[in-house]
């Protein structure tokens, strides 16, 4: 009898731990958070046959460079076995109106589903985009990176493919020279049980840096990188650690692409992308509920976007102003946002629009 008793009470202590770890997954998910939606302006929609997942700005010439897929038929599969959903960058000139979307592309590889992208612009002006290209088969086919070079204004050409297996989940990245890039993976290069626990928002995965001949693991301790960018001046860059909800702020060496952590940034959401705005200041969309988020993929419902600035003080602190928050009929699942004078554009996962906002 006492055998049994010791059993139950051992139970229920295992019980006991389990609901307050769902209870403490959930509340920093968000699942419980009131979205009260706020912004300061007005928005309106500018549909798409697509989705904006990842946006980056020409901001001498006003030009917004998008990650243009489909992703919402990959999510439900249309044409996956085909390989007929297939992706490209375009592009929105944000000096003229009304807004008109152009494929920013002259030439592309047969397959490119794209992901995330950087302008890289060299000393003597010279523009190239380069994208993450994922392949039909996830996780067994190498993940490529695309570069294409401008050859006309706000028109490019396929230049060169780039691959490692240090590429092994890549999310976003960021160009830092004409053949060299950082790489965010989301996922750990392990399988197994390492694999597993990345998905509980537990372990690491590299970031990575390619020096224009190889790939390299410059810090292993990324709590899935969900989003980067690197400041004006090329000497830092920013992680953004989606299960662990803060950025990672880097010092790199221009040298040879090391990195040194200067701070860690926590935030109110599971962050996504980052625009480097003209002043210097992050705006970093993110997922304020990630269980609305998880029913999202699952069933369609709407989840929340939301939109904060973050403006690093230098000594390991930041200010955080939340400047867009929306519980999905606006525009759900938000994963960008890039700023343009007062313009703020607003790019989804799976939404097929761009939410064109004006701050007043």
């Amino acid at each position: 009898m006492r055998l049994i008793k010791q059993i139950f009470k051992i139970l229920g202590v295992l019980i006991l731990v389990a609901v307050l770890g769902t209870l403490y997954v959930l509340n920093r998910g968000g699942a419980f958070r009131k979205i009260e939606p706020h912004f300061a302006g007005n928005c309106a929609s500018l549909p798409l046959d697509a989705s904006a997942e990842d946006m980056t700005v020409d901001r001498e010439r006003g030009l917004v460079y998008i990650s243009y897929l489909d992703r919402q038929a990959l999510i439900k599969g249309e044409g996956k076995a085909a390989g007929s959903v297939q992706g490209t960058i375009m592009r929105l000139d944000l000096n003229r109106l009304p807004l008109v979307l152009e494929d920013a592309l002259i030439d592309k590889p047969a397959h490119l589903r794209t992901h995330g992208l950087s302008l890289y612009i060299d000393p003597a002006g010279k523009r190239s985009l380069f994208v993450i290209n994922h392949p039909l088969d996830r996780g067994t086919e190498p993940e490529h990176v695309e570069v294409f070079d401008e050859v006309e204004p706000g028109r490019f050409k396929h230049r060169e493919t780039f691959a490692s297996p240090l590429f092994n989940s890549p999310n976003d990245m960021a160009a830092v020279g004409p053949r060299q890039f950082y790489v965010a993976n989301d996922k750990v290069l392990q399988g197994g049980l390492a694999a597993g626990l990345q998905q509980l928002g537990i372990g690491a995965s590299p970031l990575t840096y390619f020096d224009g001949t190889a790939a390299r693991v410059v810090t292993d301790d990324i709590a899935s990188g969900g989003g980067m960018n690197v400041s004006a001046d090329g000497s830092t860059l920013y992680v953004s650690e989606t299960s662990a909800q803060r950025l990672r702020v880097l010092e790199r060496n221009p040298a040879d692409g090391s990195v040194k952590e200067m701070a860690r940034i926590a935030v109110p959401t599971s962050p996504d992308n980052i625009d480097v705005a003209a002043d210097g200041s992050l705006w970093v969309t993110g997922h304020a509920n990630t269980l609305k988020l998880i029913q999202h993929f699952i069933n369609g419902s709407p989840a929340p976007t939301q939109v904060l600035r973050v403006v690093p003080d230098g000594s390991g602190g930041a200010s955080v102003e939340e400047i867009y928050l929306n519980a999905g009929d606006q525009i759900s699942t938000g994963s960008v946002g890039v700023t343009y004078g007062k313009k703020l554009l607003i790019g989804s996962i799976t939404a097929r629009q761009i939410l064109v906002c004006e701050q007043t």
